[in-house]
């Protein structure tokens, strides 16, 4: 690749060359290496110059010469990369923390197995009787399926821990699994344990019963979705453990986001709980990074008896810890987290199978799945006609409170009853309630970062970010992420309403089991083209990152790590902007990858200025912070040899953070 060198005059803020007269003397010039300085112009220069905190040059090896001193330390960087520090603008870095629990970490377990994996977890804790069992990163989407032992999820966990509660987050932090003595310590509205039934489901549970996955005979199969349900359950011991784990360890904070070369971050739904790890780490010198935090407060928690929101309860705790941190160094609390829906993946193994419940702006379909009799692996084999007369009894009988029997509906047409709901989803809280909540924080100074995964809950978005443009003026630049479906009508209006469009591209992916929990509810998949139907709508909408950019849309990637992955994983979500394949499975939807450049600057630039510190870094220019790091391999020549498959391959060698190295990696053995 041709490099473009930035040849510019030697530069020094602090002590600039007058005249003659000599510059004063860098602590450390870098030379011999491509260096992308990610500022307007995207230049490369060959070495840089810092003192103290600061870059005082960025250009060429002959130029910084003149920043040479006695005590200068100069370091040759061999030919390798150098970026600026990388922005993860979607992360929840507690969370991320790797510390001592039991983690299925991914793996893809049939329930006989997944039961002997959580019977190992019980053994190796030893939890006492009636004492929660807790497993992290759990696939809901793949695996899970059922054998001779066990035909739901509940059973093979009853079976593992008869004696404890256990749930199972997954790993998107929407799904959960639970045992029979989990489903006992729900609450109803009022607080009273009644426990989650087939009875209590048509009762106390009517409103959140979508969000349950059932077997045949209407009993929880223990699948739940959302934190509707989850927060009804007895898990407050659970939180105060893994939390009091992090507080124990609070540096491996830093072990997250340093080794990944992240030195800024937005901490994506920053409780106030979790504030003691970045106040102890303040307080020892350790905290590396530039941490902006989304403050997370669930309106539901400051509903008043008539629904309305008590929105200055919420503004007045935001504005306090706001304050704390408004003289703080590296941490900031300016943001406020919206969960403006759900997720779009529905359950193909529930009986019927639970629909998606982020809102869509159009129904969902009624996919009728088979499993395969050798590998129990999915299939779409029809799809329910919900219309028709058989439907339209079943709806009516639900309505009247005499649902037909689920048996005898499934020998005469090949479905359950429960797959003639129409339903295209729905926001986290009233539209009115989301509206409200963005204005009165945008009033108050906050930026909000919005997750809206559904193309009508985008939209929504959207729409509260106009209307406090037009109720007050606002010119705050808000962050609406994920967007994993957009209606072609709302692209535009990013760009038009100076919103940022976050996205995790390593989701921006073909993934076949993943994908069909999602697009058959979405595309008719029993056509000729399948699952991947390029005039599908899904396909046509999914992730539409250089659709938005060419709109005039700016772009920023976050991990959203632990969700998925506890690891950032910077770079696989840069390979996944610019090949839409991370599984060699496929490009999804090849039309919206970003070039390199847009997918670095994602990380760098953009991110700075939607973190709005782009004025301190972001960009390697004189003046600004030295936060920069150090990689193993060149990813733009790896575009430009075809080789962009080789991305996530990349490897951060150092971390430099306010002009000093604060991450060596370790030398691999030959």
């Amino acid at each position: 690749m041709k490099k473009r060198l930035l040849m510019v005059a030697a530069v020094s803020l602090a002590a600039s060359c007058s005249g003659g007269r000599q510059a004063e003397p860098a602590d450390y010039i870098l030379t011999n290496g491509v260096i992308y300085t990610a500022n307007k112009d995207r230049n490369f220069a060959g070495a840089l110059a810092l003192r103290g905190d600061e870059i005082l040059y960025a250009g060429d090896a002959a130029g910084v010469r003149k920043y040479v001193g006695e005590t200068t330390k100069e370091i040759d960087l061999a030919g390798k990369l150098v970026l600026p520090g990388l922005h993860d603008t979607h992360i929840h870095p507690i969370s991320a923390m790797a510390v001592d629990t039991c983690t299925i970490d991914k793996r893809v377990l049939p329930l006989e197995q997944l039961s002997d994996f959580i019977a190992g977890c019980i053994a190796r804790f030893k939890p006492e009787p009636g004492e929660w069992m807790y497993a992290a990163l759990w696939e809901f989407e793949r695996g899970n399926q059922p054998g001779a032992r066990f035909k739901t999820i509940r059973e093979a966990l009853d079976a593992a821990a008869p004696d404890n509660p256990v749930l199972l987050e997954g790993t998107d932090g929407h799904h959960y699994a639970v045992n029979s003595l989990a489903l006992a310590t729900a609450r109803n509205a009022d607080g009273a344990t009644v426990g989650l039934s087939a009875e209590t489901l048509k009762t106390d549970f009517v409103d959140l019963a979508p969000y349950v996955g059932v077997d045949n005979n209407g009993e929880p199969n223990g699948k739940l979705t959302e934190s509707y349900i989850y927060k009804r359950l007895d898990t407050e011991g659970i939180e105060a453990a893994e939390f009091a784990k992090r507080v124990a360890h609070p540096e491996r904070l830093m072990e997250v986001t340093l080794s990944r070369g992240i030195t800024s971050f937005l901490d994506a739904a920053a409780r106030p709980d979790t504030l003691p790890i970045y106040d102890e780490l303040l307080a020892r010198g350790a905290f590396f990074g530039r941490a902006t935090l989304a403050l997370y407060f669930d309106p539901a928690d400051f509903a008043r008896d008539d629904a309305s929101v008590d929105f200055a309860s919420i503004l007045h705790e935001a504005r306090a810890i706001r304050e704390k941190y408004a003289q703080t160094e590296g941490v900031r609390a300016t943001f406020l987290k919206l969960f403006a829906d759900g997720v779009l993946e529905g359950d193909p193994l529930a009986t019927p199978p639970t629909l998606p419940n982020a809102a869509m702006s159009r129904p969902f379909l009624q996919p009728i799945y088979h499993a395969s009799d050798t590998d129990g692996g999915l299939s779409v084999s029809d799809y329910v006609d919900l219309q028709s007369d058989a439907c339209v009894e079943a709806r009516s009988a639900a309505e009247n409170g005499a649902p037909l029997d689920a048996a005898a509906f499934i020998s005469a047409h090949g479905y359950h009853p429960g797959q003639c709901v129409i339903g295209a989803g729905v926001l986290q809280y009233p539209q009115p309630v989301i509206a409200a909540y963005v204005n009165e924080g945008d009033k108050a100074g906050f930026t909000f970062l919005i997750h809206a995964i559904g193309d009508e809950t985008v939209k929504t978005a959207l729409d509260a970010v106009e209307a406090a443009q037009r109720d007050h003026q606002s010119r705050t630049r808000h962050i609406i992420t994920h967007l994993q479906v957009v209606r072609p009508e709302d692209i535009a209006r990013f760009a038009k309403l100076n919103a940022f469009a976050s996205f995790t591209f390593a989701w921006a992916t073909v993934d076949p089991e993943y994908d069909l929990t999602v697009i058959p509810f979405i595309d008719r998949v029993d056509g000729p083209n399948g699952v991947y139907d390029p005039a599908g709508y899904y396909l046509k909408n999914a992730y539409p990152a250089e659709s938005i950019r060419k709109a005039g849309g700016v772009i920023i990637a976050g991990s959203d790590a632990p969700v998925d992955t506890r690891d950032p994983r910077p770079f696989v979500n840069i390979e996944g902007a610019v090949t839409r394949d991370i599984y060699d499975a496929g490009a999804l939807n090849a039309a919206e990858a970003l070039s390199i450049y847009d997918a670095v600057d994602a990380y760098t630039i953009n991110a700075a200025k939607a973190l709005q510190q782009d004025a301190l870094v972001g960009s390697l220019e004189p003046g600004k912070k030295a936060d920069f790091i150090i990689v193993d391999q060149n990813v733009f020549d790896l575009v430009e040899t075809h080789n962009a498959d080789k991305i996530s391959e990349t490897n951060v060698l150092e971390t430099w953070f306010n002009g000093s190295p604060v991450y060596i990696a370790e030398e691999k053995e030959q």
